[in-house]
């Protein structure tokens, strides 16, 4: 009984490294449900899926499925991308958004069957990064 405790701490002892090298290095950031649901982020989610929203009711509050996406390096400045995907199916019903520092102001581009609609009128640099990770 004593060696198989024993045994048993070994074991535990030599994956407790292991699992301190799986521990991410960069700081987590939110989900986009928990970042838009504190202003001014909320309200500024409710602008920029406005013009969909009629058709794709999962965008309001984001539910959705949440992808990982890097950050991308727009200007020099790394900035948080957010995917997400339609519950029941990511082929056609995707969102990608960036928003500015603060969160008064959004930017996105939204997937559908029909094809992809830019929204929030974003500078062209986001626009690829907004492209590029609904790829």
């Amino acid at each position: 009984m004593r060696a198989t405790r024993l045994a048993a701490l070994l074991l535990l002892a030599g994956m407790l490294p292991m699992a301190a090298l799986a521990q991410p290095t960069t700081a987590s950031r939110p989900h986009l449900y928990e970042l838009i649901s504190r202003e001014p982020y909320r309200s500024t989610w409710n602008r920029l899926i406005a013009p969909v929203l009629k058709n794709d009711r999962w965008l309001k509050g984001a539910r959705g499925v949440w992808v990982v996406v890097p950050p991308a390096v727009l200007n020099g400045v790394h900035v948080n991308v957010y995917v997400l995907c339609k519950p029941t199916g990511c082929a056609h019903g995707r969102i990608s958004a960036i928003f500015e520092a603060g969160g008064h102001r959004a930017y996105g581009a939204f997937l559908n069957a029909a094809g992809t609609q830019i929204l929030g009128s974003p500078p062209a640099a986001e626009q690829r990064a907004l492209l590029t990770a609904l790829r």
